[in-house]
């Protein structure tokens, strides 16, 4: 009697726990997957549109590279 009480409490834990961990895993590749969503030529291009604003910010502030 008591084996199949402490098996029972077991068994539970132990699916709470895949649970937990299967619904961790897929917010995480929801959270991937909103990340990535964007094709990489529009991240490229957002990028150099940011490296541009960002040069002509360090050259009004008299900053040089080089």
């Amino acid at each position: 009697m008591v084996d199949d009480k402490w098996l029972t409490t077991i068994d539970n834990d132990i699916h709470g726990e895949m649970d937990r961990i299967s619904q961790t895993l897929t917010q995480r590749v929801k959270e991937l997957a909103e990340r990535n969503d964007k094709p990489l030529p529009v991240l490229a291009e957002h990028a150099d549109a940011m490296e541009s604003k960002v040069r002509r910010h360090l050259e009004r502030m008299r900053f040089s590279w080089q």
